[in-house]
């Protein structure tokens, strides 16, 4: 028992603390009350989770032990509602269809995802990175207005959800190569202003300031990449190690600050395109013929051939001895997009057993 006090802190020491993770997502209850005398005048309920997030040179740590982020893109979009789930329900079903097929977190992409999300990935133990919903810097680097009310909404974006263990990195932008090239000293001072923002409201975290580019200050360097050549796609990150950091280059980059031995994740890559019904239809004719529907490369030729494709690249990223991270983009179709792991009404299109297989590969990063 304490007394009252507006913005006082208040020390709780556990004996024997019990981290939260994904394989034991373990949270505290809290029941905090006010008293008058022996009279309860208000009571607040909630939860808390230890849990410990950080970077060394190029690789993320959990509660002080490597990890390898397997995460996938998710829009949150439903047939019924666009931006809006049905109910609670399908916001939990998300996060569990996600960790079905191997994933063990998720780029929260294009909106401020809904409150119960991170509930249930607190819940069940699932990584996220909070975003803010931009593209190409949208709101306008070259207008100040457009900042202020940029970093406005992304501070209470912030502010809400700091307290969940299960967020454990934030990127208030995405590709902001239209901005850069347009504003280039507008782009850089917004980002390194909401950046330095950020890291006030919150220091615990790692902050990657532009997802794929441009980077400008960043704690983890990102990169968008469709290749669907594994080969190619190999080759072009075979000379990326943070001991010669600037021998990387990579092409989208080309106005970012160089790679400086950062966690480095590619946190878009793969989006192959396969709708089994249009598929029957389309096999061969290329990506002119689809009509409204899209993914990225040919289009293949079997659901063996997108299969080769997914197990492949991501091999490519697992068994790299650099690479800290992935983003398989995405979890669901979205609207035109037939690029998801399930369709839009979420039904899985793949075995989920070699999907796992892929996804959850062991990672060479993550060995001493």
């Amino acid at each position: 028992m304490v007394p009252a006090a507006g913005g006082a802190g208040l020390e709780l020491r556990i004996a024997n603390p019990r981290p939260w993770s994904p394989a034991d997502p373990f949270l505290y209850d809290l029941n905090l009350e006010l008293l008058d005398g022996e009279c309860v005048v208000d009571r607040v309920t909630s939860y808390a989770g230890l849990r410990k997030f950080h970077v060394e040179g190029n690789r993320f740590f959990l509660n002080n032990k490597p990890i390898f982020l397997r995460f996938v893109l998710d829009q949150g979009f439903y047939p019924d509602g666009i931006w809006t789930a049905p109910d609670d329900t399908e916001l939990k079903k998300d996060v569990e269809r996600s960790l079905a097929v191997g994933f063990n977190g998720a780029r929260l992409h294009q909106k401020v995802f809904e409150e119960r999300f991170h509930y249930w990935a607190d819940r069940l133990g699932y990584l996220t990175w909070g975003e803010f919903a931009d593209w190409g810097g949208a709101h306008g680097f070259g207008d100040p207005q457009g900042n202020h009310n940029h970093q406005r909404e992304w501070r209470e974006a912030v502010m809400r959800d700091l307290n969940h263990p299960s967020i454990v990195a934030w990127t208030p932008f995405n590709e902001t190569i239209g901005g850069a090239q347009n504003h280039a000293e507008a782009h850089r001072r917004a980002v390194e202003e909401t950046v330095a923002l950020t890291r006030a409201l919150d220091p615990s975290r790692p902050i990657n300031d532009t997802s794929g580019y441009v980077h400008v200050e960043t704690d983890i360097y990102t990169a968008h990449n469709y290749e669907q050549n594994p080969e190619v796609f190999r080759e072009q990150y075979a000379g990326l190690t943070p001991d010669k950091p600037n021998g990387f280059v990579y092409k989208q980059t080309g106005v970012s600050v160089p790679y400086a031995g950062q966690p480095f994740v590619v946190d878009e890559f793969g989006g192959t395109w396969w709708n089994e019904s249009m598929a029957r239809e389309e096999v061969g004719k290329g990506g002119a013929e689809r009509k409204s529907a899209w993914g990225y490369g040919k289009t293949p030729e079997s659901i063996g051939e997108v299969y080769h494709r997914i197990e492949e690249l991501t091999r490519v990223l697992t068994s790299h001895p650099h690479m800290a991270g992935f983003c398989y983009t995405q979890l669901t179709d979205v609207e035109q997009e037939q690029n998801g792991v399930y369709t839009y009404d979420r039904k899985l299109k793949f075995d989920a057993e070699r999907l796992k297989k892929a996804f959850g590969a062991p990672a060479a990063i993550e060995k001493d």
